[in-house]
């Protein structure tokens, strides 16, 4: 493979050194940082606009003025400047795509999962043992990397629990793009490459909101990375040096085993296709390249997430499996009668201009990846085969996209970009180094188009990812898993727990979040077998079967929200998608009817909500009662 040859210097002509004086002041350290400064308060600026409602044109407009303010000018440092301005730069872009997320909610929980992984945590420093039973995301008991680091750090530093895992999270998020940078070093060959590839994985619509919530999979994503940088590294390594790397691959590999199953699961596939590669061409070409480390690798991965799925996550397999099958029975009735309740970008404040972008990036992005495909289909030869297979997995992203049409399948294809965002990380990187040497095109059209395609990519990824109440803050809205949250909540949550403990609870889906999270209670899971929802969402309460069942499972307590019945959900359901009431408000008849039956005492009352103390043999003796 020939080198990749440095960028050509700009053609002299009069108006050049005044361009390279405007450049070179807009790219100094100086200016990249004090634009940076001014973006992140901008970007502040955006997040007040949204809690005071208002146009949401106006809100997400001042958030990209804010970002692209922020995140241009280190870009182009990073583009343009030399290796230790390339590391400093992508330091720079990890605060900067780390900063929305935190501005968003920097004291307390806010998204759906970051509420478990909060609990979890507690529970975990107050006992000082892991393996806390969690009632709203129960596999998170078996995986306890992230609350069992949170509570170490927490108990190290004296910091609260949530600004422990805010601080073991942002340090998670920068060593994933350390990692893009020396994987790209190490595939690409070129000092260059590293920085540039961090830049587009950056890029990838998890980065900003969805890796940044405090949940498993943004610590899992950096050891995911650096078991590949070891494994690299390794295979390319001799003697003492590669059984050093293979080592610590091995000890990432057992740290994501225990942090996150779907990242794990994910290793294990690409590790898997890396091997069969890497032994193809051995078998072709009687080349080694460093079949053993990637054999080692996937062999001890695999050998670590058997054993702790048989013996400690039993609960792995059956959790995961109806996001895979559900989600591909979905996707087949796109288009279909049953499937019309699901419109991407639909019944969304999102501006035009910002879905646009969202259908365009993906576009961009196949573009560049089917240039880099035309250049390295006639050199083969010439990479190594683990390059070839990581470079690959990036087109594992397009078809992922599909699955947005699916419900269950939603989650599953934004939690994939992360992974796949490595290979379109490298083959980006390595068609801007050859557009980049190329002397017929000149700088000043280079430096426009690839300005042009990060802010197409940056505004269209973010579009892509999370809705509009998880990425802004906003007065209440009931039905959002963060904009549904209240001090009011929290303050009942803690005065139930002092007045009866850690007692199973009846709750809607919004409120259970509070309450698990400030209130350690365990609440009801409803499903078609344990219709819980009959307490609130029927007018003749709680069939037989379900009274002995939540008397059998000791659920004593009945959270209402009254303003369920002043409007739907905005996402829908109030119980889960076994709801009945699908779309609708409650009836304001069947809470106030509560406040009549003889099994239901009111025992706390705020302004929204009302707790019942719920009394099964009274139940049951008005169930024998009645004709």
């Amino acid at each position: 493979m020939t080198a990749l040859a440095p960028a050509p210097q700009s053609p002299t002509t009069p108006e050049a050194p005044r361009q390279r004086r405007w450049f070179t002041a807009l790219t100094s350290w100086p200016a990249v940082v004090g634009a940076a400064a001014v973006g992140i308060l901008v970007v502040g600026l955006s997040y007040q606009l949204a809690t005071e409602g208002g146009n949401p044109n106006v809100r997400y407009g001042v958030f990209w003025l804010g970002m692209l303010l922020a995140m241009l000018p280190v870009t182009a440092r990073v583009a343009t400047g030399d290796r230790v301005s390339g590391y400093w730069g992508v330091a720079l872009i990890g605060v900067l795509t780390y900063v929305p997320k935190f501005l968003r909610n920097p004291f307390a929980p806010a998204y759906h999962d970051e509420y478990a992984h909060y609990r979890e945590a507690v529970d975990v420093l107050a006992s000082g043992q892991l393996f806390r039973p969690n009632s709203l995301i129960p596999i998170v008991t078996y995986y306890p990397g992230t609350s069992g680091i949170t509570a170490w750090v927490s108990a190290l530093t004296g910091l609260p629990v949530w600004a422990s895992g805010q601080l073991v999270l942002f340090t998670a998020h920068m060593i994933a793009l350390f990692g893009i940078v020396v994987l790209a070093r190490v595939h690409l060959r070129s000092a260059a490459a590293g920085a540039l590839a961090a830049v587009v994985y950056a890029l990838n619509p998890s980065e900003m909101y969805f890796d940044t919530q405090y949940s498993y999979e943004g610590i899992a994503i950096a050891l995911f990375l650096w078991v590949l940088v070891f494994a690299s590294l390794g295979a390319r390594a001799t003697g003492r040096r590669r059984a050093v790397m293979t080592g610590l691959a091995l000890l990432c590999s057992a740290a994501c085993v225990v942090t996150h199953h779907l990242t794990t699961l994910f290793l294990v596939l690409l590790l898997l296709v890396v091997v069969a590669v890497v032994a193809f061409r051995r078998w072709r070409s009687r080349t080694a390249e460093g079949a053993g480390v990637w054999w080692v690798v996937f062999g001890g991965t695999v050998a670590l997430f058997g054993a702790w799925v048989a013996t400690v996550a039993v609960p792995t397999v059956a959790y995961l499996s109806p996001y895979f099958g559900g989600s591909l029975a979905q996707l087949s009735t796109v288009g279909s009668e049953e499937s019309r309740s699901r419109v991407v970008l639909a019944e969304s404040p999102q501006p035009f201009w910002e879905r646009g972008l969202t259908a365009a990036a993906p576009v961009l992005v196949a573009l560049v990846c089917l240039a880099a495909f035309l250049v390295l289909r006639k050199r083969l030869s010439q990479w190594r085969a683990d390059t070839l297979t990581l470079m690959a997995f990036g087109f594992v992203y397009f078809p992922s996209v599909l699955f947005l049409l699916a419900p269950s399948g939603a989650e599953g294809a934004r939690r994939s970009w992360a992974f796949s965002y490595l290979g379109i990380a490298l083959l980006a990187a390595f068609v801007v180094l050859r557009w980049r040497a190329a002397p017929r095109v000149r700088w000043f059209a280079r430096g426009w188009a690839l300005t042009l395609a990060f802010t197409v990519v940056l505004v269209g990824n973010v579009g892509a990812g999370l809705n509009d109440p998880y990425r802004f803050p906003g007065p209440f809205r009931w039905g959002t898993d963060t904009n549904s949250a209240s001090a009011e909540a929290r303050t009942v949550a803690r005065a139930l727990s002092e007045r009866a403990g850690a007692v199973r609870v009846v709750a809607d889906r919004y409120t259970a979040l509070q309450l698990v999270a400030y209130g350690g209670l365990t609440v009801a899971a409803p499903s078609e077998g344990f219709p819980a929802w009959e307490l609130v969402q029927t007018a003749t309460g709680p069939s037989p079967r379900l009274a002995a069942d939540l008397r059998a499972s000791g659920f004593d307590y009945l959270v209402v929200d009254t303003r369920m019945a002043e409007q739907p959900s905005f996402i829908g359901d109030n119980f889960g998608p076994t709801d009945p009431l699908i779309g609708q408000a409650t009836p304001k008849a069947n809470l106030d009817r509560l406040d009549a039956v003889p099994w239901a005492t009111r025992v706390i009352t705020t302004e929204h909500l009302r707790v019942y103390h719920l009394d099964f043999f009274l139940l049951e003796a008005s169930m024998a009662g009645t004709p």
